[in-house]
């Protein structure tokens, strides 16, 4: 399952609008569907919020988000601010474009 499935599940059992979800986790609305709709991932402060909010532990998220599948893209040319979150989130130093290029885990 992925991350945003699981948030939407967890969400609806709750009997949470994606609003009521923000306004517990400290984000946008939007930011909410797009985590849902696999969009985006939250970043490491929000995962822990969104695990105390719907109530899934914090490695059980994390878990989510490895087992999401991966497409087989150019990383050089596709790479967007969500995979740079997500990879610093992972604990990886992105290198920003017009520095040496690459990805570095610290």
């Amino acid at each position: 399952m992925t991350i945003g499935k699981l948030i939407s599940a967890r969400r609806k059992i709750l009997r949470m609008t994606q609003y009521d979800l923000a306004v517990l986790i400290g984000v946008s609305k939007s930011a909410v569907a797009k985590w849902e709709t696999d969009r985006g991932v939250p970043d490491r402060v929000n995962l822990k919020r969104l695990s105390e909010v719907i109530n899934v532990p914090l490695e059980q998220l994390y878990r989510s988000i490895d087992s999401s599948e991966i497409q087989d893209v150019d990383l050089k040319v596709n790479i967007t601010p969500d995979v740079i979150a997500l990879l610093e989130s992972f604990g990886y130093k992105v290198i920003r474009p017009g520095e040496d290029e690459g990805i570095k885990e610290e």
